[in-house]
């Protein structure tokens, strides 16, 4: 019976994002958790999935330096399919580690896939790079760590 339920499967829209409000988390553009917040832009084909992003996170936790994070990026999506979205993206941002502030800027590829049954809450993974500008430059690469990101599209 359960071989019989899985072999069935239901349409799922998941790639479609044009117009759809998403809000989440992410730790992949800053060193702290960010709130994420995501528009999908209209566009001709339900295929084309252009998204706007904007993240901010803090972390006054920390007993000696306080952690600020506040960016935005554009997302593009290469590959649409039912339940994923292979996407290359660029952003920049601001980021206060201690008392030091940087400005970063990362290109990134990524996936956000969708579970059967959930299509409206994606899980990202990313990789590229961060390369940091302030009083010292550096260059680092992303998706070297375990780094989540959910979002819930409305």
């Amino acid at each position: 019976m359960l071989l019989a339920l899985l072999l069935v499967s239901a349409p799922a829209d998941a790639k479609d994002l044009r117009s759809r409000f998403g809000l989440g988390f992410h730790e992949q553009f800053g060193s702290v958790s960010a709130i994420s917040v995501r528009y999908g832009l209209p566009t001709g084909k339900p295929t084309s999935n252009v998204q706007i992003e904007v993240d901010a996170g803090v972390d006054l936790a920390a007993l000696t330096e306080p952690k600020l994070f506040a960016g935005g990026r554009l997302l593009y999506s290469v590959v649409a399919e039912d339940n994923m979205n292979l996407y290359l993206g660029a952003g920049a941002g601001y980021l206060v580690d201690g008392l030091e502030g940087i400005v970063r800027v990362q290109p990134v590829v990524g996936a956000e896939f969708f579970f059967f049954g959930l299509e409206n809450l994606g899980f990202s993974v990313e990789w590229g790079a961060n390369v940091d500008l302030g009083a010292a430059w550096a260059v680092k690469t992303v998706g070297t760590s375990p780094a989540v990101a959910a979002h819930y599209y409305f």
